[in-house]
């Protein structure tokens, strides 16, 4: 059982990094790209496109979303690990990795509900032509790409539930994948 998720979870952490993080990257690009343009456009010929700081604001929350699924992933978020640490020195690791399993627990369930609630959200957007404040832009893509985020972060927090519980088992999975890299602050 083990090889099967690990070969699963190797194929999606392919798809996540080399698709889902660089096209992530080419939108904030692109982003960046526009809002200079912007920019110049404003200063040197006194005009702006009236979409332009939509599409920048809108692309940009995107992008930084998606990529939200490529950190929690790698496990390079930012933690405040105090507790943990306090815990560890003292030979709790059990009770670490309960806490651990509970928190991924609660990031599979919190991040399953805010998709599987944005479907109709969305929906309802492309039922009703919603669009952006400049009116110009439909809404309904940047709310599908939100929740294309989200269910890719419950995704991950459902492998790494797995890697948690199995460590809690005594087991070691996805040896090649982090279990914990955080930022430290």
């Amino acid at each position: 059982m083990d090889s099967i998720v690990d070969k699963l979870y190797r194929g999606f952490r392919f798809l996540l990094d080399n698709i889902i993080g660089y096209s992530a990257i080419a939108i904030m690009l692109a982003g960046t790209g526009l809002a200079i343009s912007e920019v110049a456009r404003r200063y040197m010929f006194k005009t702006v496109f009236d979409w332009g700081q939509d599409a920048v604001t809108y692309g940009m929350v995107g992008a930084i979303f998606l990529y939200f699924a490529v950190t929690q992933a790698r496990r390079s978020h930012l933690r405040m690990s105090a507790l943990v640490d306090v815990l560890e020195r003292r030979g709790w690791t059990r009770l670490v990795l309960v806490l651990r399993a509970f928190f991924t627990a609660l990031g599979v369930v919190t991040y399953g509900a805010i998709a599987y609630w944005g479907v109709s959200t969305m929906e309802r957007s492309m039922e009703l032509g919603r669009k952006t404040y400049s009116m110009v832009i439909v809404i309904w893509p940047f709310q599908a790409i939100l929740l294309a985020a989200f269910t890719l972060l419950a995704l991950v927090c459902l492998f790494q539930l797995y890697q948690d519980i199995r460590a809690l088992m005594g087991k070691k999975v996805f040896e090649w994948a982090p279990v914990e890299e955080g930022i430290e602050i």
